[in-house]
């Protein structure tokens, strides 16, 4: 009896993985990672996807890391007058039941001092840290750009993130 208990258990739990699912019932699917290739000699970096919260609840991202950069951050672009600045978001909310796009122009992660260089077709891995604990681990693929909504990228204003603390 135990044995067939264990092994219903055991495909239970394969079945809710393989679904996307997490062990609270709440599933996040990460959809299309990637990171824009940087010019030669620049050490700031950004990284782009799709969040899709299939929950009941909301989620709410808290931490982004990754083994390729010293530093990762959450950042959004906001204009400023003619200009794009970068503001740092401590948390980023995923409505239940919906997606977040982080994209050129506006949501995506602040990668900064890559560890080794970075070239087209790179894999940059990176977790996930939600406020419930839960860590999702992704691999973001370096490609080139510009990428749509990249067009004003020449205007944005990058200084100061070379030592810009987390």
């Amino acid at each position: 009896m135990t044995s067939f208990f264990l092994k219903t258990l055991i495909a239970l739990m394969l079945g809710f993985a393989s679904m996307g699912v997490s062990a609270d019932g709440v599933g996040i699917q990460i959809q299309n990672p990637w990171v824009l290739a940087p010019p030669p000699n620049v050490k700031v970096m950004a990284a782009y996807l799709e969040i899709k919260n299939n929950g009941e609840k909301p989620r709410m991202l808290v931490n982004v890391s990754s083994p390729a950069f010293e530093q990762v951050g959450i950042h959004q672009s906001v204009m400023h007058g003619d200009m794009v600045h970068m503001e740092q978001l401590k948390e980023l909310s995923i409505p239940s039941h919906a997606s977040v796009m982080l994209k050129p122009g506006g949501l995506h992660f602040m990668l900064t001092d890559a560890k080794k260089p970075l070239s087209i077709g790179d894999q940059v891995p990176m977790t996930l840290t939600f406020q419930s604990g839960e860590k999702i681990a992704v691999t973001a693929i370096v490609r080139s750009g510009p990428a749509e909504g990249m067009e004003d990228h020449q205007h944005m204003d990058h200084s100061g993130h070379e030592n810009h603390k987390h």
